[in-house]
């Protein structure tokens, strides 16, 4: 999918629309296609992603520290903050100007954002079960593996999601007709 969106993109005069054998005018996105404003909800979602990266790492600090009161607020922040990003890529989905059916732009723009969306579900339940394990008194400064697992995925969803920031949102927006409303 990411192949997709670039090849698309970097080649425009040769990408077919999924739905329509239409190409897309040689420009990116396609003539027509009114994009999202990626200083809104994308700059929202970013900026949630990277303080969950914060509290994640405040709760593994904590348990490093052995402080069990930091280790459950970090994590329970975390959670929310993941349960935050996911009910903000909703709802802009849900008022978004273009749909998956409408052009290759629409077809790689869900798949790219909704591949991650469906990593930052898996990531947020890893670290729901860290934050139940955590309040049970499970882990150690020692011992606590499942945890650390848990936070290298959400770092790596962290960086997923800035690239998709800057490439999906930022570059493709760049002279396209943004939709306001």
């Amino acid at each position: 999918m990411v192949l997709a969106f670039f090849d698309a993109s970097l080649f425009p005069g040769e990408a077919v629309q999924a739905t329509r054998a239409e190409f897309t005018g040689g420009v990116w996105p396609p003539a027509g296609v009114e994009v999202l404003d990626p200083f809104h909800l994308p700059l929202y979602n970013t900026i949630i992603l990277l303080l969950s990266g914060t509290t994640v790492t405040w709760a593994h600090h904590a348990l490093l520290e052995d402080d069990r009161k930091g280790l459950v607020w970090g994590l329970a922040l975390t959670v929310v903050l993941g349960v935050l990003f996911s009910f903000v890529q909703a709802y802009e989905y849900m008022h978004a100007p273009f749909a998956f059916s409408d052009s290759i732009y629409g077809a790689t723009f869900y798949m790219a954002t909704g591949f991650h969306g469906f990593h930052v579900f898996v990531g947020t339940i890893f670290l729901l079960v860290c934050l139940l394990r955590a309040m049970a008194g499970d882990f150690t400064p020692k011992q606590h593996f499942g945890f650390e697992a848990a936070a290298w995925y959400w770092h790596f969803v962290d960086v997923v999601w800035l690239f998709l920031f800057t490439f999906v949102y930022v570059w493709a927006s760049a002279g396209a007709t943004i939709a306001h409303g």
